[in-house]
């Protein structure tokens, strides 16, 4: 009979043999993956695949991909008012904006020229509506914030412009997407493994890493990433569940947070819409990044969401090109 550790291996194995199919996914939304294609990309059988990923994942390949789609579908439309419907249809891989539209009504529950018009969202809501997938007031702020982006209080200023250099990280996949408490477990586990390698895990650099807009992506579903930047000599002792990773060198603009971390969401969303719009930056293409200056393994029995915390965000940009 296999023990538990062994148990817990081999479906670790079966993860690692998806993550080329989740990578196609994320990174050629607007080319849909075939279950053939995908089977061959995970070295499973195409008879067993469509099981397989649905036991793993919790989705099927369709319901994941065309999620991932929608989702990306979203942020363009809110955050690229300069593209229009049926271009955000043909580069999400959508044969024509109707499929798109209805697609998109399928999944949200609202139009996607609702997510550009304010009123029309309101009136949706007025019509007693079926609760959305949508964070619909989330998107409310947003929208109120790129409407008053022009007052100074109301938009965040990069304390920073800086050049940063290719770093190798240790890094661990939280295990319950944006959700708080396993973000702390994460976390906890890096310390752990940092003492263990004789770092000091007060003064080691701590990143965080969040990979999915949680405006339109549910918080379970959300990727998240702990990282610890580490010398080149401990390379080869990152192993499994950790994994070797790397920061990418590039330009970043560095914002100061001080405040409880249920605001944190909100604070960060409205980077993109108050601040970026008028920076002459855009965003280059690399995930969110919290660089934490406080402990943040210590949890207790009250509620993580309201207590405070203190870091720095980083967001990775690069000028913004004229005529595209």
């Amino acid at each position: 009979m296999q023990t538990s550790k062994q148990q817990d291996k081999h479906r670790e194995q079966y993860y690692q043999r998806l993550k080329p199919v989740l990578a196609y996914i994320h990174s050629q939304q607007g080319q849909p993956l075939t279950l053939d294609s995908a089977a061959a990309l995970s070295h499973f059988s195409r008879f067993h695949f469509q099981r397989i990923f649905s036991a793993l994942m919790g989705e099927s390949l369709t319901q994941y991909s065309n999620r991932v789609r929608l989702e990306r579908a979203a942020s363009l439309l809110f955050f690229h008012p300069d593209k229009n419907v049926t271009e955000i249809a043909l580069d999400c891989g959508y044969s024509s904006s109707a499929n798109f539209a209805r697609s998109f009504k399928d999944h949200y529950g609202i139009t996607p020229v609702s997510v550009r018009k304010t009123e029309r969202l309101r009136q949706q809501l007025a019509q007693h509506m079926a609760p959305q997938k949508l964070n619909i007031e989330l998107l409310l702020q947003l929208q109120a914030q790129r409407m008053s982006a022009h007052i100074p209080d109301e938009t965040p200023v990069p304390t920073r412009i800086m050049n940063v250099d290719t770093r190798d990280l240790c890094t661990l996949r939280a295990s319950e997407g944006y959700h708080l408490e396993g973000i702390w477990q994460c976390w906890e586990q890096l310390h752990q493994w940092a003492k263990l390698q004789g770092l000091d895990s007060e003064c080691v650099t701590k990143l965080g890493f969040g990979h999915d807009n949680p405006l339109f992506t549910p918080l379970d579903k959300a990727r998240y990433d702990g990282a610890l930047v580490i010398p080149a000599t401990l390379k080869t002792a990152v192993r499994e569940p950790f994994r070797l990773s790397t920061l990418n060198s590039g330009q970043y603009a560095v914002f100061n947070y001080d405040d409880l971390a249920g605001n944190l969401l909100t604070f960060q969303l409205a980077l993109y819409s108050a601040w970026l719009p008028h920076s002459g930056y855009e965003p280059d293409d690399a995930p969110l990044i919290e660089h934490y200056n406080r402990p943040i393994s210590d949890r207790n029995a009250e509620d993580p969401a309201t207590r405070s915390i203190a870091l720095e965000i980083w967001l990775k940009v690069k000028p913004l090109r004229a005529g595209v």
